[in-house]
């Protein structure tokens, strides 16, 4: 009989998250019908707000709008924030898919809330698109609504930069480091839903409409000089496809569109409700998908027919987002819920393994990934792995060169003596030869002739040039050196040249720049994204299962496991240690604000990176916690002696006050 696949985590998850999206919505459609409300005609009382009626048509055509933002991030959702060296690096990853996805929702969605604007606007605004005439005039072009169309876009191209400059699709995940004296022990305190979505409102809508003020107040110059023809020329060609305009209508009629400083002031409202609906998405979206993997208070898996096969299938996925929510779960469990610990310990007749042997290979795997990225950082940068270096051997390519006008190269002895010349042509290239060499070995081509070269050229630069300007000529050699990346370069920030350090401050250069701070979370945390969730959560959730073995583990096994995660705590944190803390990890060349050698505490100082430090501090606890524990039992698990003694050392214990 064959044995019952357990459900995948991953459609656990993703059922869960269909809940918190149809959240997250109801509250979108919620600001889309106050907006709604706003912008319709207030003639009729019941009919400006009743929702059955035209103000509800509106409200679902505006939640179109907000639609397109959470299909965006859910497209492009990721967990934790951006760690790649540079700005520059960012962008190599974004382009080009994640950058025109992310234009072209915020395009689509401000022209669908733009003619949503126009249908619900009243006669007086005079927007409809073109103007009909008399019986005798013909139709003309209107530029008020071209004008609110053109702003809209560029509003929305100035969310969509804000969008990936601010990665606006992160789902921000609280990190802390666990008290073990405090009343919680969560190491993801997140705030209730409601208080969340309170304390981030009121700031967001004064940015909103700082930035609707900024683009509102620039833009009438922007489309007088730049976009006023280019609009005016797509809108008449999409007009002809329906009605006809004379010649004339080739150009605007005036030199400002009509009721130009009305038209100013309806766009920076209509602009202010448009990022409204814009943000508010962005913002139910990250509040809800970023809870807690539970429900009703339990975890996801609890209702699954094998809930600890469910969980296992989590930590073994392959995607971040999947992997990162069943570590979170998993360090719920094991902060919370004894008897679900229980069945961890005592599982032992699952496929392949016990349950706690894969669990702890899950949770070993994620640790042993930070060495072997500090490793790999050290290893020298080589594009050819095995497999391709033995294609590359048994792989000759073709050569194709030009006709070929000497003979080939002789692969005789060459110190063997030169046969006697027999043919003309032999004798002359044999007395060419030798008196071509005689120049070479002459007395004027000795090492005492060259030196007394070099001298009369040192006295000719003397008497030419002052000596602070051949001291500077001098110094200039060795910086090409320095910026073409020559032997004699040390890559150090602080022997840079002025010139090229003034560039990397300005704005310009801000892209290139590396910081220290960057590139070690991009080691450390991994890249592009970093994993300093899933860190922590696998370093607390195996801390405490090992504790809670010594009352809970029904057969003793998992306590054999308790030397080597020792060990691995112990090798992580002196990895970590040697490559941020003593000099493994040198600063970038671009990094011009990093304090020089001459400075070592500004330096020290400079590596301190809070990300990297909550790893640190979360496997010295760890390990403190599991020393603290299980004192008493080590002669009995096989820890002591250089194992024990490195371990102690790593956290600071100090060997007097332990005996």
């Amino acid at each position: 009989m064959a044995v019952a696949q357990p459900r995948p985590y991953r459609r656990i998850l993703t059922s869960a998250l269909h809940r918190r999206f149809v959240h997250a919505s109801a509250l979108a459609l919620l600001v889309c019908y106050g907006i709604a409300i706003a912008i319709g005609d207030k003639s009729s009382l019941l009919w400006s707000w009743f929702p059955i009626g035209p103000c509800g048509i509106r409200t679902v055509l505006l939640f179109v709008s907000s639609l397109s933002v959470f299909v965006l991030r859910v497209g492009q959702m990721h967990l934790g924030s951006r760690t790649t060296p540079s700005s520059l690096s960012t962008f190599r990853y974004l382009f080009p898919l994640q950058i025109a996805q992310t234009f072209g929702w915020y395009i689509v969605s401000a022209w669908l809330f733009t003619e949503v604007c126009r249908w619900s606007s009243p006669p007086s605004a005079e927007l409809e698109f073109v103007k009909m005439g008399r019986l005798h005039e013909r139709s003309h072009l209107n530029e008020r609504p071209i004008y609110i169309h053109t702003y809209h876009i560029i509003l929305a191209c100035v969310q969509a930069v804000f969008h990936l400059y601010y990665d606006y699709d992160s789902i921000s995940i609280p990190v802390v480091k666990r008290s073990p004296k405090g009343n919680d022990q969560r190491t993801h305190p997140v705030p209730q839903t409601l208080k969340h979505i309170q304390s981030l409102l009121l700031p967001m809508l004064m940015a909103d409409f700082t930035r609707t003020a900024i683009v509102a107040g620039a833009f009438p110059l922007v489309y007088q000089l730049f976009l006023r023809h280019t609009a005016w020329s797509w809108s008449l060609w999409f007009a002809r496809l329906i009605w006809t305009f004379p010649r004339s209508a080739s150009q605007p009629e005036s030199f400002l569109p009509p009721s130009f400083i009305q038209l100013i002031g309806r766009s920076l409202m209509s602009g202010f409700m448009l990022v409204l609906c814009w943000q508010t998405a962005n913002l139910f979206f990250s509040v809800f998908i970023g809870k807690e993997p539970l429900k009703r208070g339990q975890p996801l898996t609890t209702e699954a027919k094998d809930p600890n096969g469910s969980l296992l299938n989590g930590l073994k996925a392959q995607k971040p987002v999947v992997k990162s929510f069943a570590l979170w779960e998993l360090g719920l469990i094991s902060q919370r819920l004894p008897e679900r610990r229980k069945t961890i310990f005592n599982e032992i007749d699952r496929d392949n393994s016990t349950t706690w042997s894969q669990v702890l290979t899950c949770l070993t795997e994620v640790i042993k990934g930070i060495t072997a990225r500090i490793d790999a950082s050290k290893a020298p940068i080589s594009g050819i792995g095995p497999k391709q270096s033995a294609q590359a051997a048994s792989f000759q390519p073709t050569l194709h060169t030009l006709p070929r006008l000497t003979e080939a190269p002789k692969t005789e002895n060459v110190f063997a003596a030169s046969p006697k010349a027999g043919s003309r042509q032999e004798k002359f290239g044999e007395a060419f030869s030798s008196t071509a060499k005689s120049y070479g070995n002459s007395p004027d081509w000795t090492p005492q002739a060259r030196a007394r070269a070099r001298k009369v050229l040192d006295q000719a630069s003397s008497a030419m040039l002052s000596p602070e300007r051949k001291k500077k000529l001098l110094a200039s050699s060795e910086e090409l050196k320095l910026l073409a990346g020559g032997s004699s370069a040390t890559f150090k920030p602080e022997n840079v040249h002025p010139m090229l350090v003034q560039l990397l401050r300005s704005p310009i250069g801000s892209p290139f720049r590396q910081s220290y701070a960057q590139r070690a979370s991009s080691i450390v945390l991994g890249s592009p994204d970093s994993s300093l969730s899933s860190i922590v959560d696998a370093v607390d959730s195996l801390t405490r299962l090992l504790i809670a073995s010594l009352a809970e583990d029904q057969y003793g096994k998992v306590q054999t496991d308790v030397p080597s995660v020792v060990r691995l705590f112990t090798e992580t944190i002196v990895s970590v240690e040697a490559f941020i803390h003593q000099g493994g990890l040198d600063a970038h060349w671009t990094d011009v604000s990093f304090p020089p050698s001459s400075n070592p505490e500004a330096q020290a100082k400079a590596r301190q990176v809070p990300d990297v430090n909550l790893v640190l501090e979360t496997l010295k606890s760890g390990l403190i916690e599991l020393l603290s524990s299980f004192k008493p039992y080590f002669r009995d698990i096989g820890l002591e002696g250089k194992d024990l003694r490195l371990a102690k050392e790593a956290t600071g214990i100090d060997e007097e006050e332990e005996s």
